[in-house]
């Protein structure tokens, strides 16, 4: 459990480089040059950068060949980065808010996220999308695009606090989460034997290797008699579940990172290097129509 904290390195998934401000002669500036669609087209692969660089380094990457990480890694990215992005807001509430009820909001450089109110979110996410993008961005716009993924994001943060969940804990339902094999969407028919009977030898390695990490998750949480239950937990996985099929659907796919984080500053002219998609395919990049009045945000969900 020690070596699963080592390597979660939360806050280097949660900071993405293109979600931070430039920041030129005391005012925020981003280069007009730059289409927003290409200032932000990178977020996806730094989302799986992050979590191929996570992966491994798992204790047990090297006892699965990479086309069974990659597989299970292309269905859980989504329920990763909301795993991390409920972990990461829970966390990082103020200590004198630790004993108010679920209602209370937690606060990121004077900035409010709220644990049960959309609207304050979906407020929250349109003043920090402008920041990025360097210019305004009109609420509705904002709420037409991103409302359904919010008010999801929102009920699962609710739910998320509620467990009081601790670094341990986490660390190892997030390995329990890439760990949920399901069969590939491929035709069946087409495998041969040979191929069906080793696939389902790694299904089983990778069943038995989830269930290590449940026991070990089922002792933590016995050691402590008034955190979360097993039961709780498995019975808000499905919770997880649901909310990234809605993630999954849209267009929007860090507001998790944008909600939970305040946007940091950086030099207009320090873009970083670019980011090498270290694993594919993820299909994390759908397209989207774009008309004129919402070109701006579109360009943050399409490219």
């Amino acid at each position: 459990m020690h070596e699963l904290i080592e390597i979660d390195q939360i806050e280097k998934l949660i900071n993405l480089k293109g979600l931070r401000i430039a920041h030129q002669f005391g005012s925020y500036s981003n280069d007009p040059t730059i289409p927003a669609c290409q200032r932000l087209s990178r977020i996806g692969d730094e989302i799986v950068e992050q979590l191929v660089e996570w992966t491994k380094m798992l204790p047990f990457y090297h006892e699965l060949p990479v086309e069974v990480h990659t597989h299970l890694l292309t269905q859980r990215w989504a329920e990763l980065v909301l795993l991390s992005a409920c972990f990461y807001a829970a966390s990082t509430r103020f200590s004198s808010q630790d004993s108010l009820p679920v209602s209370s909001t937690t606060t990121d450089d004077s900035e409010e996220v709220s644990f049960v109110d959309s609207s304050i979110n979906l407020q929250l996410l349109q003043r920090r999308l402008c920041a990025v993008m360097g210019k305004h961005i009109p609420l509705e716009h904002v709420n037409k695009e991103a409302s359904p993924l919010v008010e999801k994001f929102t009920a699962l943060l609710h739910s998320f606090s509620r467990l009081k969940i601790t670094l341990e804990a986490y660390v190892c339902l997030k390995a329990i989460t890439l760990l949920h094999y399901t069969p590939h969407t491929c035709d069946e028919a087409a495998i041969d034997v040979k191929e069906s009977m080793v696939r389902s030898v790694y299904v089983r390695k990778v069943s038995i290797i989830q269930d290590q990490f449940v026991k070990a998750l089922q002792i933590h949480l016995s050691q402590h008699e008034n955190g979360a239950r097993l039961t709780d937990i498995l019975t808000w996985l499905p919770m997880l579940h649901s909310a990234s099929s809605v993630l999954l659907h849209s267009k929007m796919f860090y507001v998790p990172f944008l909600i939970c984080k305040n946007p940091q500053r950086i030099n207009g002219g320090n873009r970083g290097a670019e980011v090498r998609t270290a694993l594919s395919p993820l299909s994390y990049r759908p397209s989207a129509t774009v008309t004129d009045d919402e070109e701006e945000l579109n360009a943050t969900s399409s490219c």
